[in-house]
């Protein structure tokens, strides 16, 4: 199996991204429409290259790879290279998931084999379960393939809510909470964007609060840069038309609740960022209030599954039915700095965990030392 590479704005590239998918639809993440949308907004400078590993002349498999020499720690060196992600935070905090190969699913090692020989790390962040077979800690050719954190990822079956109806399936905690919610907040009804502008419109409102919501907290919130920002509303207006971008408001007769901003993809809502009104009212939950709806919603059009990706905050847990799990990993080579570097990174965990056990109690001690 051979690997070329291609310019990613070649249109070529447009060609066979969009025939892989076809055979083989994966998540949004590695859809056209995201990717497409992703390298139009991305600097040049930072902008990946197509990777397609061919059978002969059949493009089997692709994916996006940054090169970038990286240096940690002020010692480690590392030619790095970065699977449909830049390695510059910046550009990488839209966050990708269920993320992988487009078309074929090869095992790790027939990427490493047909990898040039000019890297010493592969970084693959948010990878889906079954991304390349399912990957583990083991020793390839040389390589060290690295699982760096496994994440769950909680979702609603819709097949079991249409069964059974979506309260029937949640804890009777969370049950009892969207009611006393529902009690509490009255007649509420759920709006769905029907076009771009109006979709435009809730994503504004979205964007207020979120903001609003995590700068109250002393946090910047994840529309503080506008690259951000104007990532998403490209994208909005570049694919609601396709059908793939659901942004909807819970309202009362007081005004908004709370926003969401969901991608539609062969059959999956993906609940991707909301943006919640503060009541001042506990029992008032606008988050249960505008998922429960969202999930009634997707569940009578038909939908498969409501999917809040990565993360173990406690409303996802409580709002879910089942889980999966997805991981960030890494292939390094068999190189003295990285083993110097794990070093290093041990020291400091063991010196944080004797000061916080110096002045704390011993829970305070073990998050100390955890990664």
């Amino acid at each position: 199996m051979q690997l070329h590479l291609i310019d990613a704005y070649a249109t070529e590239t447009q060609q066979t991204w969009m025939e892989l998918e076809k055979a083989a639809p994966r998540c949004f993440f590695l859809s056209w429409g995201w990717m497409e949308n992703w390298l139009a907004c991305l600097p040049r400078e930072h902008a990946p290259q197509l990777a397609v590993l061919r059978d002969g002349d059949q493009p089997v498999a692709a994916c996006f790879l940054k090169r970038r020499h990286v240096a940690r720690l002020g010692v480690v060196g590392s030619r790095a290279v970065y699977m449909n992600t830049t390695g510059v935070p910046r550009f990488d905090n839209v966050w990708i998931e269920y993320n992988g190969l487009a078309g074929r699913e090869l095992g790790i090692a027939r990427l490493i084999e047909a990898l040039p020989d000019d890297w010493d790390e592969l970084f693959l962040p948010g990878l889906r379960p079954a991304a390349f077979g399912g990957l583990s800690e083991a020793i390839i050719r040389g390589f060290v393939v690295r699982i760096e954190r496994t994440v769950p990822s909680f979702f609603v079956d819709l097949e079991r809510v249409r069964a059974s109806g979506y309260l029937s399936l949640l804890g009777s905690q969370t049950r009892a909470q969207l009611r006393r919610a529902g009690r509490e907040a009255g007649e509420v009804q759920l709006e769905v964007a029907t076009d771009v502008q109006h979709a435009l419109a809730i994503y504004e409102e979205l964007i207020e609060l979120h903001q609003l919501a995590w700068q109250a907290k002393g946090h910047p919130g994840a529309f503080a840069d506008p690259w951000f920002v104007k990532f998403h509303a490209r994208l909005i207006t570049k694919r609601f038309p396709h059908g793939e971008i659901q942004l909807a408001r819970l309202r009362t007769e007081n005004g908004t609740l709370g926003t969401l901003y969901n991608f539609v993809y062969d059959g999956r809502v993906l609940q991707y960022q909301s943006g919640l009104a503060e009541t001042g009212n506990k029992h008032l939950k606008p988050g249960f209030l505008a998922h429960s709806a969202a999930i009634e919603h997707a569940a009578d059009a038909g939908l498969s599954v409501y999917d809040f990706l990565a993360g173990d905050m406690r409303y996802k847990k409580s709002l879910s039915t089942d889980q999966c799990s997805m991981i960030w990993a890494r292939v390094q080579r068999q190189r003295f700095r990285f083993l110097f570097e794990d070093r290093l990174r041990g020291l400091a965990r063991t010196v944080r965990a004797r000061r916080a056990a110096s002045h704390g109690t011993g829970d305070q001690a073990a998050a100390a030392s955890e990664p």
